[in-house]
C-alpha cells in the first residue's frame, strides 16, 4: 500500500512534500526505498517542480544509471513531457557524457510518449540534425513507435475524448 500512498502523495504534492520526497530520497535506508522516492519526484506536476527533477538528472544528484531511466519516465508524462523534451535537446551532449550508452538509449526511448504531430517532427528534427546514432535500429523503432503513437491520437482521440466525457457524468 505505501507505493500507491507515496504515488498519490506525490502526484497531488507541492512544493513541501517535494522537498520532503527529496529528502526521503537522499536518506533512504533500503534501495527500494530510494527507489520509490526517486521516480515519486517525476508525478510533482508544479513546473518549476519538473524542471528541478530534471536539473538532478545532471547535476549528480542522482546517479548516472538511474537518471537516464528519470528522464525517460518524464518524457512519456503529459505533464512533464514537453518540458523534459526542451531539456534533453538542451543538454543531449552532457547526457552523452555522463550516461552510459545504454542508459542514453534508453531514455532516448521516452521520444514515444511525445505524441503530439508538433512534438513529433521536433524529435525527428533534432535527431536529424544532430546525427544521431544509438546503435542498430533502436533509434527507427521509437520513431516508428512514435508514429504509430500520434496516429492513434488523430484517429482516435476525439472519440476517446467524447467517451470520457459521457463516462464522467
Amino acid at each position: 500500500m505505501l507505493p500507491a500512498l507515496i504515488a498519490v502523495l506525490a502526484q497531488a504534492g507541492n512544493e513541501g512534500r517535494y522537498h520532503e520526497f527529496v529528502e526521503r530520497f537522499r536518506t533512504a535506508r533500503t534501495p527500494q526505498e530510494e527507489q520509490r522516492y526517486l521516480y515519486a519526484l517525476t508525478a510533482f506536476r508544479q513546473p518549476e517542480l519538473v524542471e528541478q527533477t530534471l536539473a538532478r538528472t545532471v547535476d549528480g544528484e542522482i546517479r548516472t544509471q538511474d537518471a537516464p531511466f528519470v528522464v525517460r519516465s518524464m518524457l512519456m508524462l503529459v505533464h512533464a513531457r514537453e518540458r523534459a523534451w526542451d531539456f534533453v535537446k538542451k543538454q543531449w551532449d552532457t547526457m552523452d557524457r555522463l550516461y552510459p550508452k545504454h542508459g542514453l538509449r534508453r531514455m532516448a526511448e521516452g521520444v514515444i510518449g511525445l505524441a503530439t504531430p508538433e512534438l513529433e517532427a521536433d524529435v525527428h528534427r533534432f535527431f536529424q540534425e544532430r546525427r544521431i546514432d544509438l546503435g542498430g535500429k533502436t533509434l527507427e523503432q521509437y520513431l516508428e513507435q512514435l508514429r504509430v503513437a500520434v496516429a492513434l491520437r488523430e484517429r482516435e482521440g476525439a472519440a476517446l475524448s467524447a467517451f470520457l466525457a459521457g463516462a464522467a457524468r
